[in-house]
């Protein structure tokens, strides 16, 4: 009920902890972080920036056994919004202590917080190998839906299940979160992700996110073909790099190669079995193109395909495009 004011709680303490965790990280390392490392720190997590980092070394690791990690993300949100603390680009957002936190930790008062919505009818649901947040994911698959009919698409050309499942786990607040999701590039960060975050902070508003262990176990694994078994370093290199959100051209300068053979590599990935979501090479326009094309030519005629298509398309687009979607057929 929207009319039923919200319990609040002495967060003086709480506030503090997060202030002086923040205040230890910069003051420690020389550099700020994001909030959910922020949070991993307090609930002493064990992950692997913070090693590396040395992040488990700091006074403050740990010392958020008091809540659980979703009341601290609400907590620090709250202060956030209440001044004490600051999200900033530094490229990368993330968050810093204000004036006004500075002022509270030398000279603290009470500091009354709002306590986080309690909803016991939600639930993490297991769905596509990924524990989620079905609520959320519900909402964003409503958005995605529009999208697509606004654009006569099918509602996987904008995200796959699997993207939107992956932003009802993670729960990303910014662009650098964003580009994290499965193939989410550059691309589509700019296209999508300013409505898709939208609606995940709108959703972080009035919900604390739920605790969803990061790494779920993987179901069990068919035996390795020997395809899968023969993908060496080189192509799992320019995996991580696709993945990551580089181009093809980012990729091939990288590593010193010619864009041909990253088109190569991929497709072996492909063919593999390996999963590699293309969607960042292509608008959904150009994807109905390419359908339409080899509709026409079927999939073992390339070159009919790109002189169909007027030659826009290099034969690694479509060799790729047919390594996908020719399975299908």
């Amino acid at each position: 009920n929207c009319l039923t004011p919200r319990d609040i709680f002495d967060g003086t303490d709480a506030a503090q902890t997060v202030l002086s965790c923040v205040e230890e990280i910069r003051g420690t390392s020389g550099f700020s972080v994001g909030l959910n490392h922020v949070i991993a720190v307090l609930t002493g997590a064990n992950t692997e920036k913070i090693r590396r980092w040395r992040h488990d070394q700091l006074a403050g690791y740990g010392k958020g056994g008091a809540h659980r990690r979703p009341e601290w993300a609400a907590i620090s949100r709250e202060l956030i919004r209440l001044g004490y603390l600051q999200q900033t680009a530094d490229p990368f957002t993330v968050v810093e202590v204000t004036d006004q936190g500075q002022h509270f930790l030398q000279d603290p008062k009470t500091l009354m917080l709002t306590t986080p919505m309690s909803t016991p009818e939600r639930k993490a649901l297991s769905g596509g190998d990924l524990d989620h947040d079905e609520m959320l994911f519900t909402r964003l698959r409503q958005l995605r839906k529009t999208i697509a009919d606004e654009r006569d698409v099918p509602a996987y050309v904008i995200f796959s299940d699997v993207a939107l499942r992956q932003m009802a786990r993670d729960y990303p607040t910014n662009e650098q979160e964003f580009l994290q999701i499965s193939g989410v590039g550059n691309r589509k960060l700019q296209e999508f992700g300013p409505t898709f975050l939208a609606v995940i902070a709108r959703h972080l508003e009035n919900y604390a996110p739920l605790t969803i262990p990061k790494e779920p176990t993987p179901p069990p694994e068919p035996p390795v073909s020997s395809k899968r078994k023969s993908l060496g370093d080189t192509v799992h290199d320019t995996l991580r790099f696709f993945r990551s959100g580089h181009s093809i051209e980012q990729i091939a300068t990288k590593r010193g190669l010619v864009t041909s053979t990253i088109y190569g590599h991929l497709e072996q990935a492909i063919q593999a079995g390996e999963r590699v979501d293309l969607t960042q090479l292509w608008t959904p326009e150009q994807e109905l193109e390419m359908t339409a094309a080899f509709e026409k030519t079927g999939f073992g005629n390339l070159t009919g395909a790109k002189e169909l298509l007027g030659n826009l398309y290099d034969f690694g687009q479509l060799r790729l495009f047919r390594a996908v979607h020719g399975k299908k057929g």
